[in-house]
């Protein structure tokens, strides 16, 4: 829908300055996120306006909408405001993709602008979605505004702001001048109680005597006052209604409120339109209050009794327009009382439907159920199961303590048959939330119950104490606790129970590296599985993360993938969200490995939005070190190095998902960054020490590689040899021809650093020909064997080995290992296709949307402390995203950079 007609806007010239360059960087291509601050009535809805207006004189699309106090439980109102779209149908990850393809496709037609109004008002599904937009952002030219109460920016954006490219403007008082050029002379006597604010200067223009309710300045207040008592009864009550349909309201629907004929409604519409207390909106029988403030003041002074009555109204109205649950469940929430069987299924079955798309408002609505379920030893089962799916819900909202403390009050009084579920529920959100000793002490009594028969109620418990105790890293305990879940379930005759204890037995043993008994376990375990019917197969789909992990450390990774992305699809055709988020993240590990680069990337980046969106903060952990491994193997050091640095100060261990992160991630990062003394460091804390005691024994072999490498640079030899034993003696023990291979990197990087070239290149040729089903692995061995052989002499072998690792890394789109395969054949005379005439042939394209600003403002003359201001960033980030950006363009300087960017933009073709 458009912007509504705004209030007129005096002053601002720099805040309009600062609008008209986003504008006319919008023309150019450009994307641009803009935040506009103050405090009520100052003028952020008319800048908003005036910007709208601006933009469709340029040519472009304009949407907007305006948050509502009063209305944060219903779901993505802003965006059905703002794109007349109904996104409630799919999981939130779902929605925002729609979105995005949403805002995308309007943006391929014309650029587009999309203000939203009061954000601070949002319903919480609205922010979700708005972050996720802020962090990732739509491609294509898109400049969204956003306006909200100063300081009141809700938590959720304002932290993805914090890490983006944002413009912010801060609204500050008129100016008397301003003031006089607003409201006539008038100013002069009102100026300093209105304090410069606009709407308030307004305000008292029209009435200049006080009294107050205390919401807004007593001599406004008193003002608006004034206006109300002009109106007549009708007109009066109409907008009382008014103010309890929403803002903007529809006519009928506040005239139904209000208990007035269509005809009296009407004539008192037209006489709230004449005392200009509402507007139009431009769409039609749909109004608006002239200001949130008024809206909240004529809420706020209707009495109480009257209200619960007008509630219950608005939702009978509502019913019989044909609304669903979901519309009607704000206002019955307001109006029920104790007992009311009708009100109770209404607001269960609108938290139901908004379960995965909008879990926070499913959570207040199953909470509204249950406060008005009463508390009878008839009604214990059913409250029981409206706490468990409140938990769920504010599980899946983020808020896992609440979750817990939910479980826990549910446990208190809940019937026996219901005490097991609520029991494994509550231990598995303290799973989530690291608090394993917790859940295991819970399920351990659980257990100690029950009779020591087989059965399926035992199978649960012990399956979830192995989960448990992998979580922990402890993976003799895990494999215990599900030798005899399996034991059990093949006792009792259940197929699914005995995948699910054979699977997470199997990625035990292959994590543990048991050799060929591990990888039979696994093939045992995926027999299984294949027996299972796709319904029985839905009720234990973690099965298939467990398979795709246990097939990835095994060096299996086309069937891992094959693992991971059925588990993928079967979890969002069941709307299984957490399984889906472990999928995607278990991915991108895979995905890197297959130099399915830019696919990692989308995984990692996918997978990061959701991890937010979990609320788990080990998940969050894992989440940024995917990213920066992802980022780290395309090349871009800095946002590697960024998004690991993030992890770590989440301060959370990340458990058996993401064992030694962030630190791992952080130390490969740092030493591709040039601080190979600090990665050291870093990494021989992730690791435990120089023998990798915490890392999980399958990893040592890769964890010994990034320790090495950084060892040598450190030019430390022998530390690097003893930490190549290590991983050495991992991979024997892992015994697969993947482990060998990776170790084959650190052994042919520390026999040429000891002048063994011929040894070195026989090592990597070895190494090499082990990788099979490892294509980036293998393209890294032929690069240092292409050295090796450059070392050696062997000019012709070399140029012909680093030729192929150079096109293979470029394929992959490994930038970095490929600069690396560049810099060698030139050391070799070889003339090589530079990356600025790639750059040429396309353009700026090889550089990421970070480095391309600040190219573009290094270009513009600026320094490395402006540029770092302007962007938000340290001037150690600016120095490291240029380091890429040099590498990338094949330039040495900023003087040749600025002449680069010069060059291909003045000759985009």
């Amino acid at each position: 829908m458009d912007v509504s007609p705004p209030p007129p806007l005096v002053g601002r010239d720099g805040e309009r300055a600062t609008l008209a360059r986003a504008l006319e960087g919008l023309a150019a291509g450009h994307g641009a996120i803009v935040l506009v601050e103050g405090e009520p009535g100052i003028g952020k809805s008319a800048l908003l306006a005036a910007l709208a207006r601006s933009a469709r004189e340029a040519g472009c699309a304009v949407r907007g909408a305006r948050a509502s106090e009063f209305e944060a439980d219903l779901p993505y109102l802003i965006w059905r405001e703002a794109l007349d779209v109904e996104l409630e149908r799919a999981g939130r990850h779902g929605v925002h993709a729609a979105l995005r393809a949403a805002l995308e496709g309007l943006a391929a037609i014309d650029p587009l602008v999309l203000c939203l109004d009061d954000v601070h008002w949002a319903d919480p599904a609205s922010l979700d979605a708005l972050a996720a937009l802020v962090r990732r952002r739509p491609k294509g030219p898109i400049l969204l505004v956003l306006a909200s109460r100063e300081g009141q920016v809700p938590g959720v954006l304002a932290a993805a702001l914090a890490g983006e490219h944002a413009t912010q403007i801060a609204l500050r008082p008129l100016t008397q001048a301003e003031a006089i050029e607003l409201v006539g002379e008038a100013a002069n006597a009102i100026y300093d109680q209105a304090g410069g604010n606009p709407f308030y200067l307004e305000q008292l223009a029209r009435a200049r005597e006080a009294a107050g309710d205390g919401a807004i300045p007593p001599t406004v207040a008193a003002a608006l006052g004034a206006e109300l008592t002009a109106l007549t009864p009708d007109a009066r009550r109409l907008l009382d209604a008014a103010a309890i349909a929403g803002d903007p309201f529809e006519a009928g629907l506040a005239a139904a409120v209000a208990e007035l004929s269509e005809a009296t409604g009407l004539a008192a519409l037209d006489d709230l339109l004449a005392h200009a207390l509402v507007r139009e909106t431009g769409t039609p029988r749909r109004f608006a209050f002239r200001h949130p403030v008024v809206r909240h003041a004529v809420y706020a002074a209707t009495p109480a009794g009257w209200r619960l009555g007008a509630h219950a109204r608005a939702a009978a109205a509502l019913e019989r327009s044909g609304a669903g649950p979901v519309e009607r469940a704000h206002h019955v929430e307001q109006a029920a009382g104790p007992g009311d069987e009708q009100a109770i299924e209404l607001l269960a079955a609108a938290a139901r439907e908004l379960q995965s798309p909008a879990p926070a408002v499913a959570a207040r609505f199953h909470a509204a159920a249950l406060r008005l379920i009463p508390y009878a030893a008839e009604q214990r089962d059913r409250r029981a199961e409206i706490a468990g799916l409140l938990a769920d819900a504010q599980a899946a909202a983020g808020d896992r303590l609440g979750a817990r403390e939910t479980l826990l009050g549910a446990l208190r009084t809940a019937p026996d048959e219901r005490r097991l579920a609520l029991t494994v529920a509550l231990a598995n959100s303290e799973w989530w939330l690291g608090r394993n000793d917790d859940a295991r002490g819970r399920l351990q009594v659980a257990l100690g119950e029950l009779p020591a028969a087989p059965s399926a109620d035992r199978i649960r418990l012990r399956l979830a104490l192995g989960l448990v105790a992998l979580s922990a890293c402890e993976l003799g305990d895990a494999r215990a606790q599900v030798s005899d879940a399996r034991d059990d379930a093949r006792a009792i005759g259940d197929p699914v129970f005995e995948v699910a204890a054979l699977a997470l037995g199997a990625l035990a043993r292959v994590t543990e590296a048991e050799g060929p008994e591990a990888a039979d376990a696994l093939e045992e375990s995926s027999a299984a599985l294949e027996r299972l019917t796709t319904e029985q197969l839905v009720t234990r789909l973690p099965a298939l993360w467990m398979h795709g992990r246990a097939r990835h450390a095994l060096g299996r990774f086309d069937a891992a993938l094959a693992d991971l992305e059925r588990g993928s699809a079967l979890a969002a055709d069941t709307g299984r969200e957490s399984v889906q988020l472990l999928v995607i993240l278990e991915s991108v590990a895979t995905l890197i490995e297959l130099g399915r680069l830019a696919d990692a990337a989308n995984a990692a980046e996918q997978a990061l939005e959701r991890a937010r969106l979990s609320g788990i903060p080990r998940v969050l952990v894992w989440a940024h070190s995917a990213f920066a491994s992802a980022r780290l193997a395309a090349g871009d050091v800095a946002a590697a190095l960024r998004h690991a640095g993030e992890g770590a100060q989440l301060a959370t261990p990340a458990g058996f998902h993401a064992a030694c992160q962030p630190g791992w991630c952080l130390g490969a990062a740092l030493t591709a960054a040039g601080n190979p003394d600090r990665a050291v460091a870093t990494l021989l804390d992730a690791f435990g020490g120089a023998a990798l005691p915490a890392v999980l024994p399958a990893q040592r072999p890769a964890a010994a590689v990034d320790l090495a490498e950084a060892q040598l640079a450190c030019a430390d030899l022998d530390a690097a040899e003893a930490t190549l034993a290590h991983g050495q003696a991992a991979a024997a023990r892992t015994g697969t021809p993947w482990a060998a291979a990776v170790t084959g990197v650190a052994a042919t990087a520390l026999l040429i650093a000891r002048d063994d070239a011929a040894q070195a290149a026989a090592t990597a040729a070895s190494a090499r020909e082990t990788a099979t089903g490892a294509p980036l692995l293998a393209a890294r061995l032929r690069l240092l064997e292409g050295r090796a052989l450059a070392a050696a002499g062997r000019r012709e072998d070399a140029v012909e080995a680093l030729s192929a690792a150079e096109a293979e890394l470029d394929g992959f789109g490994a930038l970095r290992r490929r600069d690396e395969a560049v810099r060698e054949l030139r050391r070799l005379g070889r003339r090589v296709l530079r990356p600025a005439r790639e750059a040429a042939a396309g353009g700026l394209a090889p550089l990421t949307t970070r480095e391309l600003e600040i190219a573009e403002l290094v270009a513009a003359g600026r320094t490395n402390r402006e540029v770092a201001e302007q962007l938000v960033l340290s001037t150690r980030t600016i120095e490291a995203h240029l380091r890429n950006i040099y590498g990338k363009l094949d330039v040495r300087s900023r003087v040749e950079l600025a002449r680069e960017v010069q060059r291909i933009e003045g000759n985009p073709s």
